[in-house]
């Protein structure tokens, strides 16, 4: 991704306006075209270089698109952005997308820790109001990982951390078997919270949380302005995007998202007690790519809609010895999943499901359905997500991938595979 560096600046000492009231220090603000980064020093020159080394002030970014948007918000002109204070100045990043993310700019490789939030010195050097509207958006602090120049000009953002972690597997295909490892994709739900209410929910892939909630916002036409203040957490179950709309935006107060078919959670408001409440599933069922092959194809012969529009997903139950039990398609995989689940109830056949299959990939609420009925394997034609194995290793699920071409890869509760 490409952006620019528009302005370095370093101080020898602290010199902003109005400073517990000893007014300026006369250190001034010195611009640089480039700037010589230290590893867990910070900025040569600056006033916080080896002050406290491996601290998290060690470098500060700030947005220029933001500092333009707050300049035409309170009507002030001719502010030099080094009023407030920060390192390097840049554009075509979202900064608080990169909290707690590696990655490397001109070069240089940073750690996100946190957002530089703006204080009341803000309304001094710059205008009342400033500091009320940089809350949630002041800037991103960040530690410096290894030496390096950073220059002015046009900068290639690398993301060193990508979306995607590692997890050992075992992989068949026919009757032979290996141990590998695959990388899958992370994911990770994102609760938003709008003017102080929970308003929804969704899981999501790491990353440009800030555009998420502004485009969803956007689309279910509750708000077509810029925030008012934006600010994000990252908790041990999730991230919590806490965004406060202009008061003319269009109120959520009453308003929820409702479920749809392409995301089990979208319908929740909170993060909760999503991953609570689940028993691990101890009943014991065996298998190898070789029956779940099967069963995926006896299930395929029966998707009679997916046949005539080749738009639908579908799922079905089974036994371990390959009966199928049903098969329902749905435009949305949990939908289906849903359908196979309400009919193992409604015809008491749930205690026969040794198996559930799915079309496409398995996210985490396809496995906390899995879980909450009991049954012990899941199996998916595409790939599982990184919180898909997590879960199916704590609630006790055998979940294998990529079932198809005569091969499945398990990634959890490995003890159910047969293995020659």
């Amino acid at each position: 991704m490409r952006a620019t560096i528009h302005h370095i600046w370093i101080s020898p000492g602290h010199d902003f306006k109005g400073r517990h009231g000893l007014g300026r220090l006369g250190h001034g603000m010195q611009r640089l075209e480039s700037a010589h980064c230290e590893a867990g020093k910070g900025i040569v020159g600056d006033r916080y270089h080896n002050e406290n080394p491996g601290e998290k002030q060690q470098i500060t970014f700030l947005s220029r698109e933001v500092f333009g948007e707050m300049c035409s918000a309170l009507g002030v002109a001719g502010i030099e952005a080094s009023a407030l204070r920060r390192n390097v100045l840049v554009s075509g990043i979202d900064l608080n997308g990169l909290i707690g993310r590696r990655f490397r700019l001109g070069g240089v490789l940073f750690e996100g820790v946190e957002e530089c939030k703006p204080c009341y010195w803000m309304d001094e050097a710059v205008a009342p109001g400033a500091n009320a509207f940089l809350a949630g958006r002041g800037g991103l602090r960040c530690r410096i990982l290894d030496d390096g120049i950073l220059a002015c000009g046009e900068a290639e953002l690398e993301m060193v951390d990508p979306h995607t972690r590692k997890f050992r597997a075992l992989r068949q295909r026919d009757s032979e078997s290996s141990t590998v490892e695959d990388s899958l994709t992370v994911e990770r739900p994102l609760q938003i919270v709008v003017n102080g209410s929970p308003f929804s929910m969704t899981m999501q892939t790491p990353g440009a949380e800030r555009f998420l909630v502004r485009g969803l916002l956007f689309a279910e036409s509750v708000n077509a302005v810029p925030f008012q203040e934006y600010g994000q957490e990252e908790t041990p179950e999730g991230t919590v995007a806490s965004v406060v709309l202009a008061g003319s935006a269009v109120a959520p107060s009453n308003r929820r998202l409702a479920s749809t078919s392409s995301c089990g959670l979208c319908g929740k408001e909170s993060m909760g007690k999503i991953f609570d409440g689940i028993a691990p599933v101890s009943r014991q069922a065996a298998v190898n790519a070789a029956a779940l092959q099967a069963i995926h194809e006896n299930a395929r012969a029966r998707q009679s809609q997916f046949e005539g529009t080749g738009g639908c997903h579908a799922a079905a139950a089974a036994t371990a010895q390959g009966d199928v039990l049903c098969l329902f398609e749905d435009i949305g995989r949990h939908n289906a999943v849903d359908k196979v689940v309400g009919f193992l109830l409604e015809n008491g056949l749930l205690p026969l499901a040794d198996v559930l299959i799915v079309s496409g990939r398995v996210s985490f609420e396809i496995v906390q359905k899995c879980a909450r009925a009991g049954i012990p394997i899941l199996s998916a034609i595409s790939a599982p997500s990184s919180l898909a194995v997590e879960m199916g290793e704590r609630w006790g699920i055998t979940l294998a991938g990529f079932c198809r071409n005569g091969r499945a890869t398990f990634y959890s509760r490995l003890d159910r595979v047969l293995v020659e």
